[in-house]
């Protein structure tokens, strides 16, 4: 318990520290990745939906306007407050906000049509146990969406991606592969509708800089170290190449092109 409390201390401290930037990036940026989620899970007007870990609303604002009503559930008042404050100024009446931890939902079972998060798994001790949890509180028939990072399958490339994601970002806990999908999807008596990758073209700079980190910072200094390690032969799975460097700041380092590998799937409970 003490080491679960410790981890909910981190995400609340990094998502309040940069909660400007990543929210302005989340509901900017990712907007694609819920349109393709809503496709997966088939969202209709009559749905229900739970958004876990829903952060400034990227997933519950979509949804909402295409569903019934959605309930956005998060463990940081300053993300709630965002997806609020937004909701109201796109006039958006059918949503509610709750503080809660998607490890232990506020739900019925069976309460619901769709339960969906979106890269929030790799922050959370047992991500198994969420996606019971998303099962539990969705109707037989219902529909569970997730988006999150993936891992490749090639030896030592996830303990080298985990690696690096840790050292950005002190509230990650493990980025998963397609087979621990699968397995916890199975184990929670879902099966698979569909999936896709979603892999989403970053500058290290900016992947830096959204977790709240700049040159110069210690934080910084060791993930680009991490990362320009594994640019020959792409051992971490972020396909990693030094961008041209920049003539208006000579001596400089490059930039990293890069990419985050993601995966966007949906399930039904049978």
């Amino acid at each position: 318990m003490a080491s679960h409390q410790k981890q909910k201390d981190l995400i609340r401290d990094r998502f309040t520290r940069t909660a400007e930037v990543f929210g302005d990036y989340a509901v900017t940026y990712r907007v694609k990745f819920a349109e393709s989620l809503m496709r997966q899970v088939g969202a209709r007007a009559t749905d229900r939906v739970a958004d876990l870990a829903c952060g400034p609303g990227t997933l519950a604002l979509r949804f909402a306007r295409a569903v019934a009503r959605v309930c956005g559930v998060d463990l940081t008042p300053v993300m709630l407050a965002r997806a609020r404050q937004t909701a109201a100024e796109e006039a958006l009446a059918n949503l509610d906000w709750v503080l809660g931890d998607a490890q232990a939902l506020p739900f019925a079972d069976g309460e619901l049509d769709i339960a969906v998060t979106s890269y929030s798994l790799h922050h959370i001790p047992d991500p198994a146990r969420v996606i019971r949890e998303m099962a539990r509180v969705v109707k037989r028939g219902g529909r569970v969406g997730i988006i999150d990072i993936v891992t490749p399958d090639a030896p030592g490339a996830a303990e080298a991606a985990n690696r690096i994601e840790k050292a950005r970002d002190p509230s990650h806990t493990r980025s998963l592969g397609r087979r621990d999908f699968d397995r916890m999807l199975g184990d929670a008596g879902l099966r698979l509708l569909g999936c896709e990758r979603v892999d989403n073209p970053r500058s290290f700079d900016h992947w830096m800089h959204v977790a709240g980190w700049h040159r110069g910072d210690a934080a910084y200094t060791e993930t680009r170290q991490l990362m320009e390690a594994t640019v020959a032969g792409d051992l971490a799975g972020f396909h990693p190449r030094f961008a041209p460097a920049d003539p208006g700041k000579p001596g400089e380092p490059p930039d990293i092109e890069m990419v985050n590998p993601g995966i966007c799937l949906g399930a039904e409970k049978v």
